[in-house]
């Protein structure tokens, strides 16, 4: 089968797994101690090399850089430098979109000076919730008066470009808290919103303390309530809900996850992080090529994730075959029971779906088995 992906510009992840304490929710990998020199040595190292194998000669154009964690913040100027050095030692990075995230504990006047001067132009800010019971509960560091200092901090250093992450469905919240949040967030006018349904997950503290009865969480019915009230609020304030979970003043959605939703290159660097590259996924630099199958699912599972949907022109592009046609098994039946909606040659989640996407996505997958 033909197989032809779309064409994009790079986009370069790097992870920096530290961070002050992991909240109680939090299964990602990280580790509580302080920022280990080694680390961003051979991260400068990987790269370098990295930028060596794909060809001098002819540079990759990069147009998103994104720093993630962990809290990437806490690492110094001079860590941080040295990766960045790498990067535009080994690739052409001089009009990426580049983004860290911060946790409000780690920003002062002074490290919000030492991030603009490296090149930083967007902050991705975990705030989660301003309300302390909430943030208790969750084993966040930082206070609510934290995150709106932080924030204040950044505005002040001539930040631009701020997400502010939010997290519903915690506990200690029902939707009057969450509205409450939300409403706050709106009036500080960050340029992208970003707002999340806690996940429970296995092996972390708070998943121990739900099973064993210490810990309540909303009901699912309070849940999409949360869910749908903010869909609606950040509208109603001039936002752009682009994808599942992410919002945005139009001109500010973010380039560098849209490169995951579009299927476009990425590379990752730093422990656990992987790439996506000339039809290959994986840690660098064991890349494995997927099957068409894999690929098939990686479109329904990111493209879905878009709003907008996806139009079914793309799907025949890449794979040269019909998607009404591959998934004629069950297609029909979802549409059927209001969970996607076929409009204009695109294919949609309705708001029904939106409630369910990881149960319509899981379904369709199945297909491809």
């Amino acid at each position: 089968m033909r197989i032809k992906l779309p064409e994009g510009t790079l986009g370069i992840y790097v992870h920096v797994p530290y961070c002050i304490r992991k909240c109680k929710y939090c299964d990602f990998l990280s580790f509580e101690k302080a920022p280990d020199d080694a680390y961003f040595d051979e991260l400068a190292e990987d790269i370098k090399a990295t930028g060596n194998a794909l060809g001098n000669e002819n540079k990759y154009y990069v147009d998103t850089l994104f720093f993630g964690g962990g809290t990437p913040s806490l690492a110094s100027a001079a860590q941080l430098g040295k990766v960045l050095d790498a990067l535009r030692e080994s690739f052409d990075v001089r009009s990426a979109e580049t983004t860290i995230e911060v946790n409000p504990e780690t920003v002062t006047a002074e490290k919000a000076s030492e991030l603009r001067a490296l090149g930083f132009d967007r902050i991705s800010m975990g705030v989660q919730s301003l309300d302390d019971k909430v943030l208790a509960a969750m084993g966040r560091v930082h206070s609510a008066d934290k995150a709106r200092q932080a924030y204040r901090i950044l505005r002040g250093a001539g930040f631009k470009n701020i997400n502010l992450d939010l997290i519903f469905g915690a506990p200690e919240q029902d939707p009057a808290v969450w509205q409450e949040t939300l409403a706050e967030v709106l009036d500080m006018r960050p340029e992208h919103v970003s707002f999340y349904s806690l996940q429970l997950e296995e092996g972390t503290p708070l998943y121990k303390d739900y099973t064993a009865g210490k810990v309540d969480l909303p009901s699912w019915e309070e849940n999409r309530r949360m869910y749908h009230h903010a869909a609606d609020a950040l509208k109603a304030a001039g936002y752009h809900h682009y994808e599942v979970s992410n919002a945005a003043l139009p001109g500010f959605e973010c380039r560098h996850n849209l490169k995951y939703w579009n299927m476009q290159p990425y590379l990752g660097f730093g422990t656990s992080a992987h790439s996506f590259i000339n039809g290959c996924r994986g840690e660098l630099p064991d890349l494995k090529k997927e099957t068409v199958s894999e690929l098939k699912g990686d479109f329904v599972f990111t493209k879905l994730r878009l709003i907008d949907g996806f139009d079914l022109s793309d799907y025949s592009g890449i794979f040269g075959a019909d998607f009404l046609a591959d998934f004629s098994a069950l297609l029909p039946r979802l549409i059927e029971e209001g969970y996607l909606e076929p409009s204009g040659g695109r294919l949609r989640f309705t708001d029904k779906g939106l409630d369910s996407t990881n149960i319509v996505i899981q379904r369709l997958l199945e297909v491809l088995e």
